[in-house]
């Protein structure tokens, strides 16, 4: 239950090129990446606690409260059964209309980001944890948990 080294091979060269290595194995992570001062984030696609998304779900979006995230955070997906895990570069404009199903922001005004490969393709059945992560920092590790979800 490995993510898919093909469709990741694009991301994990941008993580390596913005500093930080995607050797992000069994949640030694260290010191927590969070995100800019006043800033909120949260996982929207897929919606935290869902099951049965596509195996090629094609990225992931967060959110910034009143602001736009800078492109170097990101986000890192584990595979909860195997503990590997990889990171899938920085936020960029996210797909309109977001896909479903998406979470509800929890704050006001939110600006939607997208972090990820589109065609990014995962073992089905695999259960995936996404969380933060600030690329430019190597004194920060990606564990501010942001949701799991189920692929089907």
């Amino acid at each position: 239950m490995k993510l898919s080294w093909v469709a990741l091979t694009f991301v994990a060269g941008a993580v390596v090129a913005a500093g930080c290595g995607n050797n992000y194995n069994n949640n030694n992570f260290g010191a927590q990446c969070d995100p800019p001062n006043g800033v909120q984030v949260a996982l929207v696609y897929p919606a935290p606690g869902s099951t049965g998304i596509p195996d090629d779900l094609g990225g992931f979006v967060v959110l910034g409260s009143t602001r736009a995230l800078p492109s170097n955070y990101g986000v890192v997906v584990q595979n909860n059964a195997t503990g590997n895990a990889a990171g899938f570069g920085g936020v960029g404009p996210a797909p309109s209309p977001i896909p479903s199903p998406f979470a509800t922001p929890a704050f006001a005004s939110p600006v939607y980001q997208a972090s990820g490969s589109l065609g990014a393709t995962f073992v089905a059945g695999s259960q995936l944890t996404v969380y933060f992560n600030d690329l430019n920092n190597p004194n920060c590790a990606p564990t501010l948990t942001l949701g799991s979800f189920k692929v089907q």
